[in-house]
C-alpha cells in the first residue's frame, strides 16, 4: 500500500491510501506536529483499519521526514501488529534541519519489531560523475537487499536488526533460561553494598533494587549499553579519535578492526580498554605537554 501524503493518488500499480488535505492552519513545516501529519493523524482509524488484518506490517521509507509520518502515527496507537522499519538516511546536504527532524523521528524505536537502516551517506564516498549514476547504484542495492528483509521478516522470533554485512537478522537482546530463574535466588545483595549507579529516583523515592550476589548475568542485562542505530559510526568516530590523541602525543598504540556483527552501542569494553590504556599513558605526559585533538560530533549526525 502507498500512503499519499498530498491527497491525490500517487500511482496506479499498488493500493493507495489517499490522505486528505484538511489542514491548512499554522503548523511546523516537518516532522510530528507539521500540517501534513496531522492531516494523516485525523484519519489515523481509517488507516489503521486498511492495515490491522496484517500480522506483520513493513514501512518502507527514506531520508524524507515525511516518509516517517505512516510509521510514527502506527506506532504510536495501539494495535497488534508487528511493525518492521526500512529506513535509510537524509543526504548530508539536504540542510541540518531536515537531518535532525529525521534523526528525532527515528529517536524512540520501542514497539518496533525489526529494523533495517541505510546510511546512504556510505554512496557519497564513491565518485560519481554523475548524481544519476548515484542513484541507479542505490536502487539496484535497495533492489537486492528487499526479497532478503522481507523473508527475513517471516522468520524473526524476537527484535531483531537488519545487519548490511551479513545480510541477516540479528537478535537485538538473547533471552536466557538464566533470566527467568534469577529471582528464585535466595540470597541478595544487602542495601549498603550497592553502588550510586544502582540507585533509581522516581518522584522523590529511592529504590535499589535487589539483584542476587552472583547473578553477573542479570546485572550484565541490565546495564548493557543500547543498541543505536548510528552505533558502527560512533564506533568507528570513536577509533579514530583514540588514533589521533596516540599519534599526537607519540603514545604506542594499536587497535584491532571492531568485527562484532549487527547493532551496536557505539561503545563496548574492548573501546574502554583502549580509553583508559591511553588515559593512563597521557597522565604521564605532563599537562602543559599533552595534545587533545577535536572530536566533531557534527560527523555522527
Amino acid at each position: 500500500m502507498v500512503v499519499c501524503l498530498e491527497g491525490i493518488k500517487a500511482t496506479d500499480e499498488f493500493e493507495c491510501f489517499i490522505c486528505p488535505r484538511k489542514s491548512f492552519g499554522l503548523g511546523m513545516s516537518m516532522g510530528v506536529g507539521s500540517i501534513v501529519y496531522n492531516n494523516l493523524d485525523e484519519v489515523a482509524d481509517e488507516f489503521y483499519n486498511r492495515l490491522c488484518y496484517e500480522d506483520d506490517i513493513l514501512f518502507l521509507t527514506d531520508g524524507n521526514p515525511a516518509s516517517l509520518y505512516p510509521y510514527i502515527i502506527m506506532k504510536n496507537r495501539k494495535h497488534n501488529i508487528n511493525i518492521h522499519l526500512w529506513a535509510s538516511s537524509p543526504w548530508s546536504f539536504e540542510g541540518k534541519a531536515r537531518i535532525k527532524t529525521h534523526r528525532d523521528m527515528l529517536s524512540d524505536l520501542s514497539g518496533v519489531k525489526s529494523v533495517c537502516y541505510i546510511d546512504t551517506q556510505d554512496f557519497l564516498k564513491h565518485k560519481y560523475k554523475k548524481f544519476s549514476d548515484l542513484l541507479e547504484d542505490l536502487k539496484m542495492y535497495y533492489d537486492e537487499l528487499l526479497p532478503i528483509v522481507i523473508k527475513g521478516i517471516g522468520e524473526l522470533k524476537t527484535e531483531s536488526y537488519f545487519d548490511l554485512v551479513s545480510k541477516s537478522y540479528i537478535p537485538l537482546r538473547k533471552e536466557s533460561q538464566e533470566m527467568h530463574k534469577w529471582h528464585s535466588s535466595m540470597r541478595y545483595c544487602p542495601d549498603n553494598e550497592e553502588n550510586i549507579d544502582n540507585i533509581y529516583f522516581t518522584e522523590g523515592l529511592a529504590y535499589i533494587p535487589q539483584y542476587p550476589i552472583n547473578d553477573k548475568y542479570t546485572k550484565d542485562i541490565i546495564y548493557k549499553p543500547v543498541a543505536r542505530i548510528d552505533g558502527k559510526k560512533i564506533c568507528n568516530l570513536l577509533r579514530e579519535y583514540r588514533f589521533k590523541l596516540a599519534q599526537m602525543n607519540n603514545i604506542d598504540f594499536s587497535s584491532e578492526e571492531c568485527s562484532y556483527v549487527g547493532a551496536c552501542a557505539g561503545t563496548c569494553e574492548k573501546c574502554d580498554e583502549e580509553a583508559k590504556y591511553l588515559s593512563m599513558k597521557l597522565s604521564e605526559i605532563p599537562k602543559k605537554k599533552q595534545k587533545i585533538p577535536i572530536l566533531n560530533l557534527e560527523e555522527v549526525e
